[in-house]
């Protein structure tokens, strides 16, 4: 039997958990080695709980904590209205394959909707095939590319 995921806000008490999974997805990505800690966590929870134009969602698989969201209610010029920018979206590897990227998108769309949304758009590395199909399978990909520019990180030279 697959358990349903529970996709939820974040609360304090999930600051531990929280710092573990931004570190994996640090490493996955590949970020800073130097981990996340607890209070970093706990400041991102609790900023979260202040703005309602961040949001933070976690994702529950078999009762733990295994992956998380990160968005942005934002304006819209186009449209003239709102839009949500999902910015970060990890599971664990041993919790991929259970429904929770798709559950916490969903939980997205849903919140969009509510909100008068006229889209949810993200980002997504060009080399990670798997989350491409799962993306391909329930969104149009977008009509743009996307370009960065590098900013000096504070303590990096």
């Amino acid at each position: 039997m697959v358990n349903v995921p529970t996709i939820r806000p974040l609360t304090a008490e999930d600051a531990t958990r929280l710092a573990d999974l931004m570190t994996a997805y640090r490493m996955a990505m590949g970020g800073p080695v130097e981990p996340m800690t607890m209070e970093q966590a706990t400041l991102l929870i609790e900023r979260a709980a202040r703005d309602p134009e961040l949001l933070l969602l976690g994702a529950d698989c078999d009762g733990a904590l295994s992956g998380f969201a990160l968005a942005f209610d934002l304006p819209e010029i186009i449209s003239g209205g709102r839009a949500g920018q999902l910015d970060d979206l990890f599971v664990m590897p041993e919790a991929r394959g259970s429904g929770l990227a798709r559950a916490l998108i969903g939980q997205l769309t849903e919140i969009g909707t509510a909100r008068g949304w006229t889209h949810l758009r993200w980002l997504v590395p060009q080399d990670n095939l798997t989350a491409k199909r799962l993306y391909r399978s329930i969104a149009a990909p977008a009509p743009w590319d996307s370009f960065q520019i590098e900013l000096n990180r504070s303590g990096s030279g």
